[in-house]
């Protein structure tokens, strides 16, 4: 098949989940298709993506990239957007010019299908999809959980009235994507269930989950740091943020009093983040983002994800399994796993239980290894790049057809 892959993230380096899912699903898919990726440029400056160009043109007949102008709510742009039916992030961060590099590309080539690539909410690069008539569309990484949440767990009056307008839009704008759309695909079932609330009667929604190409986790070789704890995650999701705090504030006292060798390596950039809201101490490293994790994942004794809010389903568990690094999580960070408790990885919920599991983890060279074996063993079986390219070619068969 011809693929027209309009991408919210330029997928190389994959250096967050978003970016993992697009690379590894292009990737995959180029071994049978001829791929032309139109990728939004977010956390590259434009003057420095030709490196990525080159590493995707392995897999692309064609790659263009454009600079996306980032979302600032609280900017003139940003208020014009409450008079507009679309969601503001759409209306601010709306692209002329990646609508006349989708025009050119449609008028030079032909194509069977057409993949817009989110890895969040239907926004920007799903609207830019709908415009495109006479392609069947395949819109991806669907998420709208976190907006639900937001709207329905508001602390205040005025906090329900914003996100409510937020979450009121949203589903306009998600019905409407749907409607103009032949599939979507989400990362849970949690998600499937709800996109099932909105989408037409018997619209494909198929659950591929966020995977890895297992054989680059396979490279790296290190001997874990004993009594190291690990976290990664970007801090421009408030959802990470809080809770590192929360980790660091109300669980880590615990560990630390018993465990005073303990070290706590936080990866992930503080660009915009006071680092005095972090509780601190001389045990607690925080590194700034890394363009790859994969070693200081795989040099810890565990692997920890104490989120509290959020949504979508969590690619820091299945890269720690990937790399046989231990996990203890809340529900809420496993939430949308196929994770079993005491099996494959540890859930806690409240501080103590939290800091107990963490102790378990460090003092048990037996816990260590069961859970690693047993996660390694998951991903293999759920969350390979391999099963997400085959459940992918199944479903771009299907629409076309």
């Amino acid at each position: 098949m011809r693929i027209l892959f309009l991408s919210a993230w330029l997928p190389y380096p994959p250096i967050n989940g978003a970016k993992i899912r697009i690379f590894n699903l292009i990737r995959q898919l180029s071994h049978n298709h001829d791929i032309a990726l139109l990728a939004f440029s977010q956390t590259i400056p434009l003057e420095t993506v030709q490196e990525s160009i080159v590493m995707l043109m392995q897999y692309c007949t064609d790659v263009k990239v454009v600079p996306m102008q980032a979302f600032a709510p609280k900017g003139l742009s940003g208020y014009k957007g409450f008079f507009s039916i679309l969601p503001r992030s759409v209306v601010q961060t709306h692209s002329v010019e990646m609508e006349n590099v989708i025009s050119a590309t449609l008028k030079t080539r032909s194509f069977d299908i057409v993949i817009a690539s989110e890895v969040y909410a239907p926004a920007l690069v799903s609207f830019l999809a709908s415009k495109i008539t006479g392609i069947p569309k395949v819109l991806d990484g669907l998420e709208i959980g976190l907006a639900k949440e937001s709207y329905y767990k508001a602390s205040n009056l005025l906090q329900r009235i914003r996100c409510g307008m937020t979450w009121s839009k949203l589903l306009v704008f998600s019905k409407r994507m749907l409607n103009n759309s032949a599939a979507c695909t989400v990362p849970s079932e949690q998600e499937k269930k709800n996109f099932r609330e909105i989408a037409p009667p018997d619209f494909p929604i198929e659950v591929i989950p966020h995977s890895l190409d297992l054989d680059y986790y396979k490279s790296i070789h290190v001997q874990p740091v004993p009594n190291s704890i690990v976290f990664t995650g970007s801090f421009t999701y408030h959802a990470n943020l809080d809770a590192v705090q929360y980790f660091l504030g109300e669980i880590y006292p615990n560990v630390r009093r018993d465990n005073p060798e303990g070290v706590v390596k936080v990866l992930g950039s503080l660009n915009g983040v006071d680092r005095n809201t972090f509780p601190n101490g001389g045990s607690v490293k925080f590194l700034g983002l890394q363009h790859d994790v994969r070693p200081e994942i795989a040099n810890s004794w565990v692997s920890i994800v104490p989120l509290r809010v959020g949504a979508g389903t969590r690619l820091k568990i299945i890269e720690s399994m990937a790399l046989g690094t231990p996990v203890v999580s809340t529900s809420k960070g496993a939430e949308g796993l196929h994770v079993r408790h005491g099996e494959n990885i540890l859930i806690a919920d409240t501080p103590q239980e939290f800091s107990e599991a963490v102790l378990s983890v460090l003092r048990s060279r037996e816990l260590r290894s069961r859970l690693s074996g047993a996660g390694l063993h998951l991903v293999r079986e759920k969350y390979s790049a391999d099963a997400m390219g085959r459940a992918y070619e199944l479903l771009l068969k299907q629409v076309v057809q």
